[in-house]
């Protein structure tokens, strides 16, 4: 097995590279120098000692979390029509003209909704879908660069969820290693799920499905074992 291809805590090396590739422009230029140093070396073909790469990468998508939350938050309601306009401006022709007549037959607002409507796989190519998420991805980068002042009040509100995820998570293992058997696996899968989902897609999970989780998981910890 290639070093691309080996797997540590459900993430591929060529994954987690991309991972900082991709981000690196909402870190703190500290952190955006570790992880160009990182993608350098892996570019150079150096070995790196995968334990602290895993540990560099999840250290550095809990700290760049907030951030993609507020570009969530803001494309996702105010900024929606703004991203629409630059995607379409910097899409070509064909695209911008197909994305257009999507948005009239279906109504859709933005390009959250176009993305998640049932009907645009079966509208678009599988390269015109890649072209608007990757144009989509860089009008969002370009945007937080260009306008903090936008982003300001919504980093807090991003980094108080994280700090949530944090807490649920950090129980959730605990339970993991104090339970039996089965509900300790189940209680450590669920956890790493849940990571997964909020620090590598970057989703939002509301704190009280989260908690929810966690009580579910403390009962089934305090049922008694049976013999």
């Amino acid at each position: 097995m290639s070093m691309e291809e080996q797997i540590v805590n459900n993430q591929s090396v060529l994954e987690w590279v991309d991972f900082l590739s991709e981000w690196r422009d909402l870190a703190p230029k500290d952190l955006q120098a570790q992880a160009d140093h990182l993608i350098t070396v892996y570019d150079d073909g150096q070995n790196q000692d995968l334990a602290e790469l895993a540990q560099f990468v999840e250290d550095f998508a809990w700290q760049i979390w907030p951030a993609r939350f507020a570009l969530m938050a803001f494309f996702s309601e105010q900024g929606a029509l703004v991203e629409w306009e630059r995607v379409s401006a910097a899409a070509r022709r064909s695209t911008a003209h197909l994305m257009q007549r999507f948005k009239q037959a279906t109504g859709c607002q933005g390009l959250d909704q176009m993305l998640q409507h049932d009907d645009f796989d079966l509208s678009f190519k599988e390269a015109e879908a890649r072209e608007i998420k990757d144009l989509r991805h860089q009008v969002r980068v370009d945007y937080w660069n260009s306008h903090p002042e936008t982003f300001s009040a919504l980093v807090p509100e991003g980094e108080k969820l994280c700090d949530g995820y944090r807490r649920i998570l950090k129980e959730l293992n605990e339970i993991a290693q104090a339970s039996p058997g089965l509900i300790a696996e189940e209680a450590r899968a669920k956890a790493m799920n849940l990571k997964d989902k909020i620090i590598y897609k970057g989703t939002h999970i509301p704190l009280e499905v989260m908690d929810e989780e966690l009580i579910y998981y403390r009962e089934q910890k305090e049922l008694p074992i049976e013999e």
